[in-house]
């Protein structure tokens, strides 16, 4: 696959505090031609009582430089913006794969370009009471339990754990209604 991340060593970079200091660390790398991924995302922030939109970086302050061979990495780490290079316990730049940079990419581009995590994007559920669901992320990973109802972006889903029920609130993110053919296989 022939794309933006394939011919580099990718580096986990740290910026300086603050949203302009991370636009800085990602304008200057691209001017001494590294390549740069600066993911952003779009959050609802409450602040006094109003509400407000704002983008910010996905991953608070760090941003992902691309080093071609031949390149000289030591400027990165002198580079207006940047606090540092994340190293590894050896002390040298761990390497970030292009695989998991294709991921983040592409959440990106499917939301034009910014992580959309506003609650108008979010995607709305349209569940029954004591629907099977599947819990997606966290701790509780694959198990499926039983919708128990909603408020806001918190799911109430009802779990077996080890003979009990547990109810458990959840992001509703995190959880996807389960086909009636699964639904019996996990009885």
């Amino acid at each position: 696959m022939d794309d933006r991340f394939t011919g580099c060593d990718w580096f986990a970079v740290v910026s300086h505090v603050g949203l302009a200091q991370y636009e800085l660390a990602a304008k200057e790398l691209e001017r001494q031609r590294y390549r740069v991924l600066a993911p952003l995302c779009r959050k609802e922030r409450r602040h006094a009582g109003k509400t407000e939109t704002v983008t910010k970086p996905l991953f608070d302050r760090y941003l992902f430089a691309g080093v071609h061979p031949g390149q000289s990495f030591r400027p990165i780490v002198n580079t207006r913006g940047v606090a540092f290079v994340v190293r590894g316990l050896s002390g040298a730049p761990c390497r970030v794969p292009p695989a998991a940079l294709r991921c983040i990419q592409a959440r990106c581009d499917a939301d034009g370009g910014v992580v959309d995590f506003t609650p108008s994007k979010r995607k709305t559920l349209q569940l029954q009471k004591d629907q099977p669901v599947r819990i997606v992320a966290g701790p509780f990973t694959d198990f499926v339990g039983l919708f128990a109802g909603a408020s806001k972006d918190v799911v109430r889903v009802v779990l077996d754990l080890f003979g009990r029920e547990t109810p458990l609130a959840l992001d509703a993110q995190d959880v996807v209604p389960v086909s009636p053919v699964i639904a019996q296989h996990a009885a």
